[in-house]
């Protein structure tokens, strides 16, 4: 009787093989997630604003909300249908904007008012 051994691993080229297709899926869904990023990119608006006290901030406008990044961090602020104007908030941090001036409220700061957009593009 002739005994047939079995190796644990799979010959060289299946394993390359194996390799090459995860590394073309990764490439893929990284692809994705790009194209998703530059689609969002485009359908919205990004307005640097300086305030008179120092206070520098950026919103990224969107449909119905917007994202606001300070010195100390990023917020999704969310449209507040019911005010006059422009106004966001998230519940705790309010951004309120016209045409020419906008205002940025936080918990245990003072509220920075008279902050204009800065002419630079983004």
């Amino acid at each position: 009787m002739t005994t047939v051994r079995l190796s644990p691993n799979p010959p060289h080229g299946a394993a390359n093989l194996k390799s090459r297709i995860l590394a073309l899926a990764g490439l893929f869904a990284a692809a994705g997630m790009l194209a998703t990023t530059a689609y969002t990119r485009e359908t919205s608006q990004t307005v640097r604003y300086a305030c008179p006290d120092g206070e520098r901030f950026t919103v990224e406008f969107h449909q119905n909300h917007v994202r606001l990044r300070t010195g100390a961090g990023i917020f999704a602020l969310a449209a507040d249908p019911s005010a006059a104007g422009e106004k966001y908030s998230d519940g705790y941090t309010v951004f309120s904007a016209d045409d020419s001036q906008a205002q940025l409220e936080r918990p245990g700061l003072a509220p920075h008012t008279n902050c204009h957009p800065l002419k630079q593009p983004i």
